[in-house]
C-alpha cells in the first residue's frame, strides 16, 4: 500500500530531519559549533535520554563529572529560567522520556554513583504496579549479570518501570518524576487509510503506542490492543493539536470479521491480503466524524490533569508541574491546555529560534538536545561533531539493516 510507505517516510522525516536541519541552520547552542568554547554560563542545556546502556551512559556521566558539571532538578531549572535565582555555572538538566526499565536498572544506579540527578517524564496510564526483580548495574559490575540481562526487560512483559520502582527512586531524591501525558497516544486525524493492523505491524516495544486510540462501542480504547484487520488512518500525537477522527465502526468491524473468517493470522500470508481488506473496507465504509472543538479541549485538558493527579497521588510530597510532549510534538493548543491544567514548564525537542535555555525564556517552549551532544559541552576530551554523527549512524544502522533483511 503506497500510503503506508508515505506514512512511514513521514514519521522517519520527523524523527531524523529536524536534527540535521538544526545542525545546518545552527539552531543549537553555540558550544556545539565551537572548537574551543568558553565555559558554560548563563544557559542550561537540557539533554534527553530514552533507554540507556551502561557503558555509553556511564561515559557521558564521567565526562560531566570530569569537567565539573552540575545536574539540576526540574524545579531548579524552572526557577533559574524564570529569573527567580541565578543560573548556576556549568549546569545541565538530564531528562528521561517514558520511564523505561533501564531507568531503574542502569540510569538510577549510575546517577547515584556520580552524585547526579535527573528528571523522568513518565506515562502514569501505562505503568504496572510491580515488576519482577531485575538485575541492575551493580550486578553487572560484580559480574553477576550480563548487559543483556540489564536490558532484557525492554523487550519483555515489563518494559516500563513499576510504581514500586518509581516510588523508591522518588524517595531517594535522585529522580524528579514529571508528566509525559496520561497515555502517550496517537489519534487518527484523517480518513486517509494508511494500513491495517497485521502481525508485522510496528506496535513499538511498549504499550502499543504506535497504534492510534479508537472508539470501541463508543468508548476510547487506551490499551490499543486492536484486532487483526483494524483499519489504520493517518495519525498524529494527541498533543499535536488536531481534532480526532472517529472512523465508521461498522466498516472497521467488517474488516476484522473478514480476517477472522479467513484464519486470522494465516490470512496475512496471502499476497493480496491488503487488496482484499481494502475492498471490504470500501464496500462497508459510510461516514466517520471529527470530534468537536469543545470535546477536544475537554479531552486534552483531562489527559494532562489526570496525569498530574495520578503521579502526585502515588508519590508522597510530590508536585507535578512539568510536561514533556511525546514524540517532541506539541502545539499552541496543548500549551494552552497545559496552563489550564497547572503545568509551568513544557519540554519539546528542537524549538525553532531557541538554541538554548536562558533566564527570561518562555518556559512553555523549552528545547532539548539529544544525549549524544553531551560530548560537545565545553571541557576535556570533547568529541567532534563528526564523531558524534558517526556514533548516531552506527546506533541506527542495525535497525535499518534488520528492517531491510525482513522486507
Amino acid at each position: 500500500m503506497l500510503s503506508t510507505l508515505f506514512n512511514k517516510l513521514r514519521w522517519s522525516y520527523r524523527k531524523n530531519v529536524p536534527d540535521l536541519l538544526a545542525l545546518l541552520r545552527r539552531n543549537y547552542p553555540a558550544f556545539m559549533f565551537s572548537r574551543n568554547p568558553k565555559p558554560l554560563q548563563n544557559e542550561i542545556p537540557v539533554f534527553t535520554f530514552h533507554s540507556v546502556e551502561p557503558n555509553s551512559f556511564e561515559a557521558k556521566l564521567a565526562f560531566l563529572a570530569r569537567n565539573g558539571y552540575r545536574t539540576l532538578s526540574g524545579e531548579e531549572f524552572r526557577a533559574a529560567i524564570a529569573g527567580e535565582c541565578d543560573i548556576p555555572k556549568r549546569s545541565v538538566l538530564l531528562t528521561f522520556d517514558d520511564g523505561t526499565a533501564t531507568l531503574w536498572t542502569v540510569a538510577f544506579p549510575l546517577l547515584r554513583k556520580y552524585g547526579f540527578r535527573a528528571v523522568s517524564f513518565i506515562i502514569p496510564g501505562c505503568i504496572p504496579e510491580q515488576a519482577p526483580e531485575t538485575p541492575t548495574f551493580w550486578d553487572y559490575k560484580k559480574k553477576r549479570a550480563t548487559i543483556h540481562a540489564l536490558l532484557a526487560r525492554k523487550r519483555g512483559d515489563f518494559p516500563l518501570c513499576s510504581w514500586q520502582e518509581i516510588q523508591e527512586m522518588h524517595q531517594s531524591g535522585v529522580i524528579d518524576f514529571q508528566s509525559h501525558t496520561l497515555h502517550h497516544h496517537l489519534v487518527c486525524v484523517s480518513s486517509q487509510l494508511v494500513d491495517f493492523i497485521h502481525p508485522a505491524y510496528d506496535f513499538y516495544f511498549f504499550a502499543n503506542i504506535n497504534v492510534p486510540v479508537y472508539r470501541v462501542d463508543g468508548k476510547l480504547n487506551f490499551d490499543r490492543k486492536m484486532p487483526w484487520g483494524t483499519p489504520v488512518y493517518r495519525a498524529e500525537p494527541r498533543m499535536a493539536g488536531k481534532p480526532q477522527y472517529f472512523d465508521d465502526e461498522a466498516a472497521r468491524q467488517a474488516c476484522i470479521e473478514h480476517v477472522a473468517k479467513h484464519g486470522n493470522e494465516i490470512f496475512f500470508a496471502r499476497r493480496d491480503w491488503r487488496q482484499q481488506l481494502t475492498n471490504v473496507y470500501q464496500r462497508a465504509r459510510q461516514n466517520g466524524e471529527f470530534e468537536k472543538h469543545d470535546e477536544q479541549t475537554q479531552t486534552v485538558w483531562q489527559d494532562l490533569q489526570q496525569a498530574r493527579q495520578m503521579i502526585e497521588a502515588r508519590l508522597p510530597e510530590k508536585t507535578v508541574d512539568q510536561l514533556c510532549y511525546p514524540w517532541f510534538l506539541g502545539s499552541a493548543f496543548a500549551v494552552e491546555q497545559s496552563r489550564r491544567a497547572g503545568y509551568r514548564v513544557n519540554y519539546w525537542g528542537i524549538v525553532p529560534q531557541r538554541t538554548s535555555n536562558r533566564a527570561g525564556d518562555d518556559l512553555f517552549h523549552a528545547p532539548r538536545l539529544e544525549d549524544h551532544y553531551i560530548f560537545r559541552l565545553p571541557g576535556e576530551e570533547r568529541k567532534s561533531l563528526k564523531e558524534i554523527l558517526q556514533i548516531k549512524i552506527q546506533a541506527n544502522l542495525p535497525r535499518f539493516v534488520s528492517r531491510v533483511a525482513r522486507s
